[in-house]
Formats: structure tokens, sequence, C-alpha cells
């Protein structure tokens, strides 16, 4: 049967949030645009990544609050948790947002294909039923899956994908992996009242967070019922009576009953056919230029498939980007610099501008002034949660460089700290600003002890 032809001007291969807006903004300028999706409307973040997560992450902390709240008067019958009550409020949110992408994209003129899409030539992209379109520009938004390590019964292991749709919530869980989603899945589990260990190959969690947050966040994430190990591997998992068996790299097992790898992501290179080569890293990622151009001049690519960082945000500004770019003609010099970032584990953790390490070796002196304390929120019960915040000021121009924070809202604070940095705010300006107080953030401006630091 001779495949359906079809032509249009922007084919964008996967509806996850940078896929969607760049579909969206190309049509609403007057292109011809389809986008192909083979999973669900949203991608990762939407579906499987930043909204349940952050979903779970809320549900965990009840149990925080319900011991504090009775320091503070109030008493409870026995708190019941229902995980199946859980999951299936979080998947009709899910579907919701997954409407509404798809909705904004109709309304937008876009051609919505739901199907696996596959580039087959430098301007061809073939569905799963063989129909065909002949494309003027393909931009690839397929994101990142998860990665897993090469080791003997790795079929057990399931990834923070699957931990969304688990009927029920293990009793134990072992997690594998020290980066951002292998701490928010330990402080969501363990929230939850599941007990958790953490299995890590490097020496500090974190590893590319500043030194400081890799240092507190391995203190404050453990409690009775997270545990965390570094220096430590998985060599072998096995499964012997309906429990996983985990064989650590010191010779030691671990009985439990779910391995969650949290061992990083990959591009998802599924999109590639058979006879055409599109140029990549050595870590996988497609090589683009600062037009998001790929190694074939009319294949285009952004978000998590091409870059490192792993943010939705990025994803959509990309996306903007590139479609003003190539639609509107817009040549505005847009900067991507000064990411925000935010860990939701328990504690909290957000981040902006340089860390410690890497300001040193771009302004060699730099001030950094450091604040820890027990929030006033905590201070009626026996929880001893902290706070931590850190400053990092060039040391000549005192201009604030960097900002760090591990405790509650730190996310929050952390979005408004960035637009400081990137209008390059100084150590004076925090100084003069009068503190709201009594607030965590009135600390921000009342750090007077500094330490200078010199390369």
């Amino acid at each position: 049967m001779k495949s359906n032809i079809k032509e249009c001007d922007l084919f964008v291969i996967g509806a996850g949030s940078g896929g969607v807006r760049a579909a969206r903004l190309a049509a609403q300028s007057g292109a011809d645009v389809v986008i192909a999706e083979k999973y669900r409307i949203g991608g990762t973040c939407v579906i499987r990544g930043c909204i349940p997560k952050k979903l779970l992450s809320y549900s965990s902390k009840f149990s925080k609050h319900n011991i504090i709240a009775q320091s503070y008067g109030w008493s409870f019958d026995e708190p019941r948790f229902s995980w199946k009550r859980l999951i299936e409020n979080k998947n009709k949110e899910i579907q919701r947002l997954s409407n509404i992408y798809k909705t904004n994209l109709e309304k937008s003129g876009a051609n919505v294909i739901e199907s696996e899409a596959k580039i087959i030539d430098r301007d061809t992209v073939e569905l799963s039923n063989g129909d065909q379109f002949k494309c003027k520009k393909i931009l690839i938004a397929t994101g990142a899956k998860p990665n897993f390590p090469n080791i003997t019964g790795i079929e057990y292991g399931i990834s923070s994908d699957d931990f969304f749709e688990l009927d029920k919530l293990p009793e134990n869980v072992v997690i594998i992996g020290g980066g951002y989603i292998a701490l928010e899945f330990a402080s969501i589990i363990s929230g939850l009242g599941t007990m958790c260990e953490l299995i890590y190959r490097g020496d500090k969690l974190l590893k590319n967070f500043d030194v400081d947050i890799s240092n507190n966040i391995y203190e404050q994430i453990q409690s009775d019922k997270c545990k965390v190990r570094l220096n430590t591997d998985i060599t072998k998992l096995d499964l012997h009576n309906g429990k996983y068996i985990v064989t650590l790299n010191d010779g030691a097992t671990i009985s439990t009953d779910l391995v969650l790898f949290a061992t990083g992501r990959i591009s998802d290179l599924s999109f590639i056919g058979d006879k055409i080569e599109i140029e990549t890293d050595a870590s996988g990622r497609v090589i683009v230029d600062s037009q998001f151009q790929t190694s074939i001049p009319n294949i285009y690519a952004i978000g998590d498939v091409a870059n490192n960082y792993h943010l939705t945000p990025l994803a959509i500004r990309e996306a903007m980007i590139f479609a003003r770019e190539q639609f509107e003609k817009d040549t505005d010099n847009y900067i991507i610099e000064n990411i925000p970032t935010a860990v939701f584990s328990n504690p909290e953790i957000g981040t902006i501008g340089l860390s410690e390490q890497d300001a040193l070796q771009k302004y060699k002196k730099i001030d950094i002034y450091t604040s820890s304390f027990r929030p006033l929120y905590y201070t009626l019960s026996d929880v001893n949660k902290r706070t931590f915040i850190k400053l990092i000021i060039d040391h000549k121009t005192q201009v604030l460089i960097g900002f760090h924070m591990m405790g509650d809202d730190s996310a929050e604070l952390t979005q408004i700290m960035s637009t400081l940095i990137n209008k390059k705010a100084s150590k004076t300006d925090l100084d003069n600003t009068i503190p709201l107080h009594p607030s965590t953030s009135e600390e921000i401006m009342t750090m007077r002890n500094k330490v200078t630091k010199e390369l």
C-alpha cells in the first residue's frame, strides 16, 4: 500500500513543553505546522516529571506538618494515607493538563497527530502508519529518557517514570543515584512513610551544586525513614522469593520491595530513521548551533534532547527563540544565562548564579556570606529542620553573583533572587533594603559576617 504523502512548513517531533510552545508560536505566525507525539501530549514535565513529582512532594510533606501542628495546639485522630487516592487524583490532574495542551495546540492551528514519528531523510518524516510528510523544517523536541546502568538484573529495576504508575506504595525502597531526581524521590518516599535507602557511588550528593549545599543536604535529608550510603555502588540485582536483592560493591546485600534507578537521563533518539545520520556528542545529545540547527541545515533540536540542563523553562525559552527567529524573523539577541534551579527534596533547595567553586575560577577573589538557622515555624516542635542561605559576591565590584538556599520555600525565594542577579544587584543594595520581620527572607538582607576567598 502506497504511503500518503503530505507537505508542511514545520514538523515538530515531540509534544512536550518545548515542542508544544514551538508549534503554537509557529502556527500562530501563519506556518503550516504538524506536531506528533507517540505517548501523551505534555511530555516529561506534565506527564511523568515536574508536575506529578511536585504533587507527590506536596503529599509527602503532610507527615511533617501534622507533627508540627500538634505543637501549635492541634490534635488529630490517627492519620491515614491512601496511595490509591493520591494517584487517582494525580492522574486526573495530569489528564486535565494534557487536554489543555492539546486544545491550545489545535486552537493555534497546528495539526496534532498522536503517533510515533521518524525522520527518514533530510526533509521527510514518516508516521507509524506509513504516512509521510515532506517538511521545509523539522524540529526535534523528543526530550530525554531514563538511563540505566549496565548490570546483571537491571530488568528488575524501575525508573522515576514508572514510580508514578505503581499500584501500591512498597514498604521499603532502594534508590540508586545521588542527583536531584534521587533526592526528590527519597524525600517523597520517606515522607509518605516508606523506608528508603539511597545508594550513591560518589562522595557527595548533588555533585554539580555548591559544596555547602551538597554537605548540608547530606545531613538534613537523613531521617529514621531515609538512610544514605555514599561511595557505594550496585553491582547486581536479583529477585528471590518476591524480594529484590541488591548486591553492593563491598559485597553487602540489601533485601527490598523495590529498586528505583535515578541514574540520569539520556537523549531520546528514537526519532532517527535507519537511513539518516544526525550528529551527536559523546553523551548522545544532538549537537546544535546557536540557532538550534543540527548537522542537517533544515533540521533543528531544542530542549533535553540537545542540552544538558533538563529544565522545562529552558526548553520553552529555546522554543520561543526558535519560532521567533524562523517564522517571525525576530533577530533580537536572546541571552540564556543565570538559570534558576530547584530541587524539591525535603528540605527544598534553590540555586541561581555561580557556585563557590565556579565563582572562584571566574573572579579569583570573592566574598561569601552564609547563615544557618532553625526557622520560627519549627521552634515549638521537636522537629529540627534548618535553613541554610549562602550569598556569593564578587569582591571587586561587590555584585551578587550567586545565591544558594536549602530550606522551606527555597524555590520561591530563588526565583526572586534570580531577578536581582540578572539586574546585577550589589551587597549594598541588599543591605539597604529594609527586611520584613519575622520571615526567612529577612536573613538575606541582614548577613554581615563574611569570608573572603582568593584563588
